[in-house]
């Protein structure tokens, strides 16, 4: 059965277009937006002031995963999709926030460092990677530091610093829980 057109809606669809206030584009709108100025929120926010026209320059970057050149208004833009994103954040490139440290952490490095050591720390590289990096008598050891007063360090290694440690092949890898187990591990303290 064939729908019925009211008298009211006869009379919209003759004057069915508008012309957009501030981009000038003929649209046509729905029922309930007879009133309507603009085509779109956008020109709307533009002609009332609460949109920015001013974007910046449009540059071209290339995509960090696929190697895509992409255009983009924002200067810190490394991919040109979430799809890109997700994909590299996937793999081993680091991550932008810094990763928290143990409350035990800054005594542990001065220990060593009173003793002679000298201690690189890797805390912000994440992804299972231990802690410090310890020179100390042409041996060098990787350190992880545990606090054993909270519950996260009493749970011990997490799952990528475990994965971490079953395919490291090198050196002497070892997790410590305060400063005197550290001084230990490098031979200091008997």
């Amino acid at each position: 059965m064939p729908r019925l057109i009211t008298p009211n809606e006869l009379f919209r669809r003759q004057n069915w277009s508008r012309v957009c206030g501030s981009c000038g584009v003929t649209f046509g709108w729905k029922k309930t937006g007879d009133k309507a100025k603009y085509c779109s929120n956008v020109c709307s926010g533009k002609a009332n002031g609460s949109i920015s026209t001013d974007r910046g320059k449009l540059t071209k970057y290339n995509c960090f995963e696929c190697k895509k050149d992409f255009t983009s208004y924002h200067k810190n833009r490394k991919f040109c999709s979430k799809l890109c994103a997700n994909e590299a954040w996937s793999k081993d490139m680091p991550r932008g926030y810094a990763c928290k440290k143990d409350a035990n952490h800054h005594e542990v490095v001065d220990a060593m460092q009173k003793a002679g050591a000298y201690v690189i720390d890797m805390s912000h590289v994440g992804r299972g990677f231990p802690d410090l990096i310890v020179g100390f008598q042409s041996k060098t050891i990787l350190m992880e530091i545990k606090n054993p007063k909270t519950s996260y360090g009493k749970i011990g290694l997490n799952k990528n610093q475990l994965k971490w440690r079953e395919q490291w092949t090198g050196g002497t890898y070892c997790v410590v829980d305060g400063p005197e187990a550290a001084l230990r591990m490098i031979g200091v303290v008997k």
